[in-house]
């Protein structure tokens, strides 16, 4: 099973984006394709929406349909087995249509209780795909200006509504990135445009890594960690303007910092994901703050480009956890 990377600047990356990330409207092409109508509602249409730029295809998937599918089923008989309906309405066309075969319930995919309001916020996306799908072009042509990648496929999907952690505390936004050419974003309508477009930036940065670095598969705990440190670094590159969650990116107490050092000193090379949910939910027994993996790893991620100023996007994209951390304020990490 595929480890999934979940989903802030040097003043010298400030004044270089600013020459180079306007994009040349000649480069992009666009294409949409209609689906056909769930319901007889006047529900929009759902748009697979193609765009190309320079040497790279990008496609952004909606999965709309599918999941009014299951909630249309589960409307018509609440007593089905809702985890065998929604694998048949959802999951298993997914997999169909990403060739992500292993894929699984859960991860991050599953079922909703409240498929009323369920139904509600996927029409309400529908009404929005437009815009939405803008600022997810927006995004991906900043980045792939500064950070040339793979062809990418975006899959996009509605939160569940019972999760309040990803609506209230996540920005109404959750992305996963599984390889250099495929990301899932899974949006609320309650979401903002600054989030949408920082999450668009920071799952490609995961896509382009695992391009020159490997694959989740292989990571440990620091690999986690520098990995989204990495990203998020490459986001406030992209987005200097938007602060839409600071919490990922906002100083750690000097305590929680050596808290969360001796986490990673200790359990870094470990493989095991429950110990690496202490770094992403926070572990009050150990005074781990939440999303201290984000902090952390962007903090030595920053403190890597300050040491080598001459490093290029692409050059330290490119560098494994270890050289980052090797080349930072924070070696000490390693034996």
């Amino acid at each position: 099973m595929r480890r999934l990377i979940n989903f802030a600047v040097l003043l010298l990356f400030v004044i270089f984006i600013s020459g180079c990330t306007d994009v040349k409207e000649e480069n992009k092409k666009i294409e949409e394709e209609k689906q056909e109508l769930v319901n007889d509602d006047n529900t929009p249409a759902e748009n697979t929406y193609h765009f190309s730029y320079k040497e790279q295809e990008f496609k952004i998937i909606p999965f709309y349909n599918e999941v009014l599918e299951y909630t249309k089923a589960i409307r018509e008989n609440p007593e089905l087995d809702k985890k065998a309906i929604y694998t048949k309405h959802v999951l298993e066309p997914f997999i169909d249509k990403s060739s992500l075969k292993d894929i699984t319930l859960g991860d991050p995919l599953s079922p909703s209780w409240e498929a009323e309001q369920l139904e509600k916020n996927t029409k309400e996306l529908l009404e929005n795909q437009e815009q939405i799908n803008k600022w997810i072009e927006e995004a991906l042509l900043k980045s792939a200006d500064l950070l040339p990648g793979e062809d990418i496929n975006v899959y996009i999907f509605p939160v569940n509504p019972e999760e309040w952690h990803i609506i209230n505390t996540g920005g109404g936004l959750s992305g996963v990135a599984y390889s250099e050419n495929d990301f899932l974003l899974r949006i609320d309508p309650s979401v903002s445009e600054e989030m949408v477009k920082y999450a668009a930036a920071h799952e490609y940065h995961h896509t382009v890594n695992f391009l020159y670095d490997s694959i989740p598969i292989e990571y440990n705990i620091l690999d986690l960690t520098m990995t989204e440190g990495k990203a998020e670094f490459f986001t406030t590159i992209v987005y200097p303007e938007i602060r839409v969650s600071p919490i990922w990116t906002e100083p750690l107490s000097n305590d929680a910092e050596s808290k969360v050092l001796e986490e990673l000193s200790v359990n870094g090379k470990s493989m095991d994901f429950n110990i690496y949910n202490n770094l992403i939910y926070g572990n009050s027994r150990k005074d781990i703050p939440r999303w201290s993996n984000y902090k952390i790893g962007y903090l030595i991620t920053e403190s890597y480009i300050e040491n080598n100023p001459d490093s290029s996007i692409l050059e330290w994209t490119k560098v494994g956890a270890r050289g980052i951390i090797k080349g930072s304020y924070y070696s000490d990490l390693l034996p």
